[in-house]
């Protein structure tokens, strides 16, 4: 009786798992190899918590193993994942004895009006002593760039881009600049920049092909010390100052507010002077509020360039009163997100919300 309950429970779990995971019918499933491999993905997609056990021994103790920039993967379990979007396995692909990487496909469920996107996401699988784990992108398709040295900086080129050492060791040399200003201590080891000339080159590492809903054009991993770009111009400012600063709050008003501040927006392109008067103006034509700006309703959530002023703002105004300590005390405060940044400046400085509301409008208009 106990037997014939377990092969009916495992029935169910797989059942389940089919249900979470449908496999393209271009994909051959005939060999074992590949039926262990649409297996091994279907348990990772049926996990109810994020964990690292299935990726590659070498992330054993980390807590950030997923170099995955869509901040979906972070913000649910695999499982819970497979309950938003509708997955299909749509490559499948054996590269050696030990390497192989697969393709997910991610159709989100329809909203209100019926629309969706899709997302689709490349990971590896490494087959280490006789088991299968996960693994990044990065170590496998970074191989095409050309890695040039500096003090500072270590960048890996597109095999597209020609840049001079010369414009290299500038850059170098503008990041202990910032480090500086930023009063950061030395650097322990040099930073790695890798330098996209278009954005499958820039997908490839952070494991995603497509990104419906939205596009990076550069991110910095602040744990492993990594910085891409899509990006010819060795002096990326706004992200050296992610790198120099290293992981802090999950707060895009601090993390954001602060790059934005020193390092402009639009690679570089648009200075953080020049971005309060583009909000100034936003804000003059009725467009933009401090409610809006502050719940990022304003042109996207992550990608508009006003909000991300509107946080160099509420960062500028923090510096200016109460120096830049104090702003690091908050950075490095792992209980401030997004969500709550401001009731813990409230909490912190003993200012209400419309006296915080008239002081850093006063930064804008």
């Amino acid at each position: 009786m106990r037997k014939i309950f377990t092969i009916l429970l495992l029935f169910f779990f797989f059942h389940q798992l089919q249900a979470q995971v449908h496999i393209s019918d271009k994909i051959d499933t005939t060999s074992q190899k590949a039926k262990d491999f649409c297996r091994f993905i279907k348990v990772y997609m049926g996990q109810d918590t994020t964990t690292n056990k299935l990726w590659h021994p070498k992330y054993k103790n980390r807590s950030f193993y997923d170099y995955n920039m869509d901040w979906l993967w972070n913000r649910y379990s695999p499982k819970k994942f497979a309950t938003k979007f509708d997955l299909q396995l749509v490559e499948l692909q054996s590269i050696n004895d030990t390497l192989s990487y697969f393709k997910l496909l991610a159709r989100s469920k329809p909203d209100k009006e019926g629309n969706t996107y899709v997302n689709i996401y490349k990971y590896y699988i490494v087959n280490k002593d006789g088991n299968y784990y996960l693994d990044n992108c990065k170590a496998y398709d970074s191989k095409l760039f050309v890695r040039y040295e500096t003090k500072n900086i270590h960048f890996y080129l597109s095999p597209f881009y020609t840049i001079s050492k010369k414009a290299m060791d500038r850059a170098s040399e503008s990041l202990d600049s910032i480090r500086k200003i930023l009063k950061r201590p030395v650097l322990k080891q040099p930073i790695e920049y890798y330098m996209c000339s278009n954005e499958g080159e820039l997908n490839n590492l952070a494991n995603i092909i497509i990104w419906g809903n939205g596009g990076l054009t550069g991110f910095t991993n602040n744990v492993d010390g990594y910085i891409v770009g899509i990006n010819n111009n060795p002096s990326y400012q706004h992200e050296f100052i992610h790198a120099v600063l290293g992981p802090g709050a999950n707060c895009f008003f601090l993390q954001e507010g602060i790059a934005t501040l020193y390092g402009g927006t639009d690679k570089g392109k648009t200075t953080y002077i020049k971005g309060i008067q583009e909000l100034k103006t936003c804000y003059n034509s009725g467009n933009c509020s401090f409610d809006k700006l502050y719940a990022r309703e304003v042109n996207g959530k992550y990608n508009s360039a006003l909000t991300y002023t509107f946080a160099a703002a509420c960062c500028n105004y923090l510096i200016k009163q109460y120096g830049i300590n104090f702003l690091y005390q908050l950075y490095y405060d792992k209980s401030i997100t997004s969500d709550n940044f401001l009731e813990k400046v409230m909490l912190k400085t003993g200012k209400s919300r419309e006296d915080l509301k008239k002081v850093i409008e006063k930064e804008i208009l």
